[in-house]
């Protein structure tokens, strides 16, 4: 049922909500329910009814006469540049006549050339987001393999080599993203919201996402039960292992947990390209994304953030000697940077919603 709402929130999401609106969408949320109930009393399974209700009502342009709605969703017209010029040249500011003229709309050919470039290049994306997860880990286990003894290489050796592994795992992920953003740069208004919704867009999208809903359920559950045990190699070789052992091998167990992090995030990143095709597609500039500054803020902060990291933990750990220990550096920054980065998001839903507000 959560995809049937979604999907009747997609429909209606792209008009005003006006009192008659508000009671069609109830009324049409009722009769889809009905349908979806009946159609799990009939044995189908829960994927199978959502497809079925979704083909049978998915079409709001079909049901607007049944629901008394088609004035309503009737496309109005919008100002030509003649207008618009005439308006500004009445004492409107330039800028207030430019936003009467709606951008271009997305067509159905667009959004599915789109949605194939963002399946393609997902599983990129989820392996560069790894990488950069794994990058430390080489530098890590080997430090505190060295220091233990448990290697024949000298620290300044193990450290040597693990810094190489990490700046050449960062260098390859960051070629990877780069390239993957070449790949979508023909689809760059749609990240930035400038566009016009099509109903027919909305409702392929919502059809998207409840085909690979599925799949994607099944990734996150697997994600989130690896990104929960992650703690368990460091936790079993601090509590288990005696002294001597811990100290040497400790970096090897959070070398391992970072991998587990990276799988997590490697099954679940790709299972979500769908989600986040429908999610881009059905909501422009007005309705909720920032400018481009605010975009980019959790962008901006982690461009400094991870290198200070790096640089405190370098500084740490040869100035102090403490390779031991100041591995301990790496899970309480993503924890930190968790945080900062929901926090700052936070901010850029608040001021877009100011800015929605006072348009």
């Amino acid at each position: 049922m959560n995809v049937i709402t979604a999907y009747l929130e997609t429909m209606f999401g792209a008009y005003a909500p006006t009192p008659k609106l508000l009671e069609a969408k109830a009324e049409l949320h009722t009769m889809m329910e009905d349908a979806y109930h009946g159609y799990l009393a009939d044995g189908l399974s829960e994927n199978e009814a959502v497809g079925r209700v979704i083909t049978e009502f998915g079409n709001l342009d079909e049901l607007a006469p049944q629901l008394g709605i088609s004035a309503e969703i009737a496309p109005t017209p919008t100002a030509t540049p003649t207008a618009a010029a005439m308006g500004a040249g009445a004492g409107a500011p330039a800028s207030h006549a430019a936003r009467r003229l709606a951008p271009a709309p997305v067509t159905r050919d667009e959004a599915e050339r789109y949605a194939d470039v963002r399946r393609r290049t997902e599983s990129r994306l989820a392996l560069a987001v790894a990488m950069f997860v794994l990058a430390p880990a080489p530098l890590i286990a080997l430090a505190t393999l060295a220091t233990g003894g448990a290697i024949a290489l000298g620290q300044d050796l193990a450290v040597l080599i693990g810094l190489a592994c990490l700046l050449v795992v960062v260098v390859v992920a960051v070629l990877m993203i780069v390239r993957r953003d070449a790949q979508l740069g023909p689809f760059r208004r749609f990240a930035a919201g400038e566009f016009t919704r099509s109903p027919d867009v909305d409702r392929w999208a919502g059809e998207l996402v409840a085909e690979a809903a599925p799949r994607r359920a099944t990734a996150l559950q697997i994600a989130i039960g690896l990104w929960i045990l992650a703690a368990s190699p460091v936790l079993a070789m601090s509590l288990l292992a005696p002294p001597s052992v811990t100290n040497s091998w400790i970096g090897v167990a959070v070398a391992g947990t970072l991998a587990m992090v990276a799988i997590g995030l490697l099954l679940f990143i790709p299972s979500n390209w769908a989600q986040s095709v429908a999610e881009t597609l059905t909501k422009t500039d007005s309705e909720g994304y920032a400018s481009g500054d605010e975009r980019s803020l959790v962008g901006v902060v982690g461009a400094f953030y991870w290198p200070i990291v790096v640089a405190i933990f370098l500084a740490w750990s040869f100035i102090g000697s403490a390779w031991g220990i100041s591995w301990v550096i790496w899970p309480i920054a993503a924890v930190l940077f968790g945080a900062l980065a929901g926090g700052l998001r936070a901010v850029e839903r608040y001021r877009a919603a100011r800015e929605a507000g006072m348009q």
